[in-house]
């Protein structure tokens, strides 16, 4: 449910800042919360993203080998790897 809500509060807060009497201070302070809130939740998925990104494809797999000078290198290593892996 937090999920749908989620998605869908750009939408929301577009037609909230049509919607809202900017001379109403409860209205502004209310607006600037849920977006700044919106804001935090974002900043945390990436975050989040991020670091899982890392635990997943971090450098177990690359390792801190000096012979590695391109990314075609790495490529190249971790294939190798792969085939070595389903050889076992």
């Amino acid at each position: 449910m937090i999920q749908k809500i989620i998605r869908w509060l750009p939408l929301i807060l577009l037609i909230f800042l049509f919607i809202i009497d900017r001379e109403n201070i409860v209205h502004v302070a209310t607006y600037i919360f849920v977006l700044l809130s919106y804001t935090g939740v974002l900043v945390l998925k990436i975050l989040y993203a991020k670091d899982n990104w890392h635990k997943e494809f971090g450098n177990e797999k690359s390792g801190k080998d000096a012979a590695l000078g391109k990314s075609g290198d790495l490529k190249i290593k971790m294939s190798e790897q792969a085939v070595n892996e389903k050889v076992l």
